[in-house]
């Protein structure tokens, strides 16, 4: 912004002093034209730089509730796979509710060096704050994660892994762990749809 007002204001001394050589009817002097041929160098440049900054800006997800893992190395998103899920409530002495996923892992994997960041995208920015992200307990042939539990008539929630959410671009969010993930099975939720993952 500042550097495209110079240019404007530049343009605009230049302006003012062909108009007074023009009542003169004296040629353009040598300093003005030097003047505009920097301003034109100028422009070239703001635009190369706007251009090369707009280049490496990672894209942001074009859909709605989807998650995205952005790659740390190439800057990329990769999308997480959903899987269907199944609601589980049983227990003795109080309920536990439950989802239940089919299979022992996910077929999206994550290193576990890396610095988890995922990036999704809301129709309201108030709705960012409900992203959960859960680990899942192996069992068998199926991965299980809590949601709560009901003692009488006390409810207590999981509340998950603790996540930090924060602007990412324009209009989408992104949500990493407040601590390293350590291997295992992971599950990211913002409603209807579980996303998972695995870190290795």
């Amino acid at each position: 912004m500042r550097g495209n007002r110079a240019i404007v204001r530049l343009f605009k001394v230049i302006r003012i002093l062909r108009y007074r050589n023009q009542e003169e009817r004296t040629p353009v002097t040598v300093p003005v034209r030097r003047m505009f041929q920097l301003a034109v160098v100028i422009a070239l440049s703001l635009s190369i730089c706007k251009a090369q900054t707009g280049g490496n800006k990672p894209p942001e997800p074009e859909s709605i509730g989807v998650f995205f893992y952005l790659d740390p190395a190439t800057q990329t998103l990769k999308r997480l796979p959903t899987e269907p899920f199944k609601r589980h409530s049983g227990g003795f002495g109080s309920i536990t509710q439950s989802v239940k996923v089919e299979g022992n892992a996910s077929s999206f994997s994550v290193a576990g060096s890396d610095k988890a960041t995922f990036v999704f995208k809301v129709f309201k920015d108030e709705e960012a704050a409900r992203v959960k992200l859960y680990q899942f307990t192996v069992k068998g042939s199926e991965r299980e994660y809590e949601l709560g539990r009901w003692k009488r008539r006390d409810y207590t929630p999981n509340e998950g892994v603790t996540v930090n959410v924060a602007k990412f671009g324009d209009s989408s969010y992104k949500v990493t762990p407040e601590a390293p993930l350590t291997p295992g099975e992971y599950a990211l939720t913002l409603g209807p749809s579980v996303f998972t993952f695995a870190v290795k």
